[in-house]
């Protein structure tokens, strides 16, 4: 029986980032995964986000988001937020949300009576 793999687990720098025993020598692998890097390394990347060091977390987001420009590839985090000015149109249009649809069998926990405000 095989068991998958992490996606992480793809990425050529993996094993290298495993047997790499001091911080700067990991900074630099890091480093290396813009210049010679690909999609296999961003789960990699995001993994090495969550890291104890703050140093390698830090440089690991910085890598994460050059590699994504570089390659061309939305942020996928990114397209779930709205934009800041988005909160300040409704009341600059003076537009109200839509009726909710008594179809939805959706309980978020907020009483609705806060959009008669």
């Amino acid at each position: 029986m095989v068991k998958n793999l992490p996606e992480y687990h793809q990425s050529v720098f993996f094993p290298l980032l495993e047997h790499a025993t001091d911080v700067d020598c990991k900074l630099m692998l890091i480093d290396q995964m813009l210049e010679i890097g690909d999609k296999k390394d961003l789960a990699l990347l995001e993994e090495l986000e969550t890291h104890d060091n703050h140093k390698i977390s830090t440089r690991a987001f910085e890598i994460r988001c050059a590699l994504l420009e570089k390659l061309g590839i939305a942020d996928p985090s990114e397209k779930t937020r709205l934009p800041m000015d988005l909160c300040f149109i409704y009341e600059e249009f003076n537009i109200e949300p839509s009726d909710v649809d008594p179809d939805l069998d959706m309980d978020f926990g907020v009483p609705l009576d806060i959009l008669d405000s």
